[in-house]
């Protein structure tokens, strides 16, 4: 035990570290095999000059775990929980891929981090990207037993850096600070393929979202790996129109404890006319591009609707402070306290002022 928190003290200065050659290219040549999802995609969706990307949505359960696939790149993003990595494992060797170029940790919780020790263990990486959050978890120990054991050194990505794996452009949008909360300190990727941006979210919540609003960063994708299995308080009306998403996946368990998705968060994807895709549901979710469309591995299109439009914004007043917030302020008042405004000049003809934080 005391070795163990050594290594992961260790760990905590290794990430105070930056990786960044403002570009960084990883290559390898392990081969990306078509026949094996034969059974699942057109034949005519993958070949292996690059020219597609694939995105895996694994079914981990209550947990997270996206494999990104082009030509003879490989990055997964989480590792689900410690049980599914036994089955992540195996979808990956089905595959045929014994490579990964990236491995992108979003944060130390069981539910994105927990299989990470598996995989690593049996499967070569590139480069291990992980927040400045670590954790005495014992799935997290044996994640830094595996990490020292493989001799392999995470870094903590550069905000301001371009990495690229082949046809992928990758940037990290935060954290850019201590939120003070492990969720929010998740490591926001977007990936870039040819015209395609997904955005990937960790379990970051509305205080990073304004965050991401406020900063003037562009944040528009195509698709969405929707914050926090799809909790009440993500995708907040203000961010929804900033990234206005086709397609919006949510992984999240089967009648999991939690109740996510929440009908909330629903409700606000349906409002701008988003393909909403859920592990719960839909099982493993494969999502293929050219760098100008999206489709299902089935064959199904998805576009931006032409006809949607921007969700209507809404104010919301705390009746004690007469202070008026976004929707995606961490500050929000609850319950009897809290009163709703349709535009900003209700709120203050009706005496309000507005949020400092979060400034409506």
């Amino acid at each position: 035990m005391h070795k163990r928190r050594f290594l992961i003290i260790i760990l905590i200065i290794v990430l105070g570290l930056t990786g960044c050659s403002l570009v960084f290219s990883e290559k390898n040549n392990s081969k990306f095999d078509k026949s094996s999802l034969e059974n699942t995609l057109q034949t005519n969706t993958l070949d292996k000059s690059g020219s597609n990307a694939l995105f895996h949505f694994i079914d981990v359960g209550q947990g997270d775990c996206v494999l990104i696939q082009s030509g003879d790149i490989n990055i997964l993003i989480d590792a689900g929980t410690s049980e599914s990595g036994s089955v992540i494992y195996k979808y990956l060797k089905s595959h045929k891929i014994n490579y990964l170029n990236y491995f992108i940790g979003t944060h130390p919780h069981e539910d994105h981090l927990g299989g990470a020790a598996s995989i690593l263990s049996s499967i070569d990486v590139g480069r291990v990207f992980l927040n400045s959050d670590t954790s005495t978890s014992y799935f997290y120990e044996r994640f830094v037993d595996t990490l020292i054991e493989r001799k392999i050194t995470p870094v903590k990505p550069d905000m301001d850096c371009i990495y690229e794996a082949g046809a992928f452009r990758i940037k990290f949008l935060s954290p850019t600070k201590d939120f003070g909360d492990t969720n929010d300190n998740s490591l926001i990727t977007m990936l870039e393929f040819g015209d395609i941006k997904a955005l990937f979210m960790g379990d970051a919540e509305r205080s990073v979202e304004a965050e991401l609003i406020q900063s003037g960063k562009d944040i528009n994708a195509d698709i969405l790996k929707v914050g926090h299995h799809g909790s009440r308080y993500v995708s907040s009306s203000e961010f929804l129109n900033a990234v206005y998403p086709s397609v919006a996946v949510i992984q999240c368990g089967k009648d999991n404890s939690y109740g996510h998705p929440h009908e909330e968060t629903l409700n606000r994807l349906n409002s701008i006319d988003a393909t909403v895709l859920r592990t719960d549901k839909d099982g493993n979710i494969v999502l293929v591009t050219d760098g100008k469309t999206i489709q299902k591995a089935t064959g199904e299109i998805y576009e931006k609707s032409d006809t949607a439009d921007k969700i209507s914004l809404v104010y919301i007043g705390n009746l004690k402070s007469k202070v008026f917030h976004s929707e995606s302020c961490p500050n929000l008042p609850q319950g009897k306290n809290r009163t709703e405004f349709s535009t900003r000049e209700d709120a203050i003809n009706s005496g309000y002022k507005a949020c400092g934080n979060c400034k409506p």
